[in-house]
């Protein structure tokens, strides 16, 4: 996260302010000079007395303060890739549809040996991507402003990210710059993107599951004896195909 930037925590909420200037907030006035250089797990108050704990945050709570564009990755999806993926604390990730950049910044952020190469070819994207890995004080990830059909440079990925609507055109250029026995995932909206992949896959790659998540919140409010499902819930949001590279 950027230095200047405090997590802090209470009972019922959480709230990111600045270290270097007054935040006034709906809990109250923090001054610099009681949040400055605080490690976590320090007290601090407000003006009015409201009571908060510094905390080192993690990437759901960094999620939250990101730049939105239209559509990201949720974190459901997130967790499925990061798993099915395998990806390892030093791990060669190659990411193509950086978007805000949740998936490229969610993977840096498991290990800073980890080294992320995110492509994507609408410039504007890419400026909110890098602000975004700029909030998470990010450093391995390295952003690319170009179309991947045309070929990338990097090779000896462990595994790959392709976030696009036509991943089936991708494949077959990208393969090589993978190892043997990587696993690359592709996110995509709709069924008929996912047989058209399947359909078209390079002989080298053998798809290893097809997976929709759908997430339902409970309600939890004990004190009412609540606990029971949310009336809404995140339903489909994308397909995630993995194929494996099984031969060179």
């Amino acid at each position: 996260m950027k230095k200047d930037k405090v997590f802090l925590l209470n009972e019922n909420h959480s709230i990111f302010v600045d270290s270097k200037k007054e935040s006034n907030t709906q809990f109250g006035i923090f001054k610099p000079s009681k949040i400055a250089n605080k490690k976590p797990g320090s007290r601090v108050k407000t003006h009015n007395g409201n009571v908060f704990y510094v905390v080192e945050p993690g990437t759901p709570d960094l999620i939250k303060k990101i730049i939105r564009l239209p559509q990201i990755v949720t974190l459901k999806d997130v967790g499925s890739i990061v798993m099915y993926l395998g990806v390892k604390s030093d791990s060669k990730v190659f990411d193509a549809g950086t978007g805000s950049g949740v998936i490229a910044c969610s993977i840096a952020n498991l290990s800073k040996e980890i080294k992320v190469f995110s492509y994507e070819v609408r410039k504007e994207f890419m400026k909110v991507a890098k602000k975004n890995a700029e909030l998470f004080a990010l450093d391995n990830i390295k952003f690319t402003n170009q179309d991947v059909k045309q070929g990338i440079k990097e090779k000896n990925f462990d595994c790959g990210v392709l976030d696009l609507p036509d991943p089936w055109e991708v494949l077959p250029v990208i393969t090589k710059n993978f190892k043997v026995g990587a696993r690359i995932v592709t996110y995509s909206p709709s069924i008929i993107q996912v047989e058209k992949t399947i359909r078209s896959l390079p002989k080298n790659l053998k798809v290893e599951r097809l997976v929709q998540n759908n997430e339902i919140n409970w309600k939890v409010e004990i004190e009412r004896d609540i606990l029971r499902p949310e009336s809404n819930g995140i339903l489909h949001t994308g397909f995630l195909l993995f194929v494996r590279k099984v031969t060179v």
